[in-house]
């Protein structure tokens, strides 16, 4: 019996040791952030988390050669077109954003290599070509039934070599916070309008699928999307707007 508990006392000490030394590692101190830009200096507007767009990144100084697989980390995006991660192991990372509503960039050319080291947060910009800017024209209102309505238009980007995606359709969002998107107020979001090439810069008007019934602080975008692979979209501002039904004024 004594040769059994002193047997299991090792072992309880063995396993103990190695835990430590297994678990015995810095936390991730490194990180990244950034913004997506388009050509125009601005940033990009997108959906708040994955619903737009990622930003893929790949530890390169984790594997000991080229033949070794790691797995990418993905990283979500803000509405205002930023990201951050800053729980990154020091390294060396290849970073690219991917899956958007612009035309892809090159994984050869474009792919940017980035070095972080502890404790510190390491700045990297991309410049991305959307497939459309989505514009307010004025400002939202209140028609006489209530209803919340916008006039906006989208307008076509090209890239040299490339074929331009035809467009697809467009709706009009509106939620209670500032985080408005696809995720807004499934009452009044309005059904999606389907829009064609030959209304590049044309004016066309959405409203909210049904009339108002409170008075208060609410938040709207919209968002464009073309028949691409991933069928994302590219989105106007947030215009925060004050709905007062007592004059109908917005």
């Amino acid at each position: 019996m004594r040769k059994i508990l002193n047997l299991l006392a090792l072992l309880t000490l063995t396993v103990g040791f190695v835990s430590c030394e297994t678990d015995n590692y810095d936390a991730p101190e490194s990180g990244i952030t950034g913004t997506i830009y388009t050509p125009d200096g601005n940033p990009m507007q997108v959906g708040a988390g994955k619903t737009s767009m990622q930003i893929k990144i790949v530890e390169r100084s984790f594997a000991k050669d080229a033949s070794t697989v790691v797995t990418p980390q993905y990283l979500n995006l803000r509405q205002e077109g930023t990201y951050t991660n800053d729980k990154l192991f020091a390294g060396t990372y290849e970073v690219l954003p991917i899956e958007g509503a612009f035309y892809p960039l090159d994984e050869e050319t474009e792919m940017k290599t980035v070095t972080l080291s502890g404790g510190k947060i390491t700045t990297q910009d991309f410049t991305v070509i959307p497939y459309l800017y989505v514009e307010f024209i004025g400002n939202p209102y209140l028609t006489e039934e209530g209803y919340l309505e916008c006039a906006v238009k989208f307008i076509r980007n090209s890239k040299e070599g490339v074929a331009m995606p035809d467009v697809n359709n467009m709706q009009l969002y509106i939620s209670h916070t500032q985080y408005c998107g696809p995720s807004g107020d499934e009452n009044y979001i309005s059904p999606t309008v389907s829009i064609a090439n030959a209304q590049d810069g044309e004016t066309i008007y959405l409203r909210s699928k049904i009339p108002f019934k409170y008075s208060g602080t609410y938040w709207i975008r919209v968002g464009a999307c073309c028949n691409d692979q991933y069928k994302k979209y590219n989105f106007t501002e947030i215009k925060k707007v004050e709905v007062k039904l007592d004059n109908k004024g917005a």
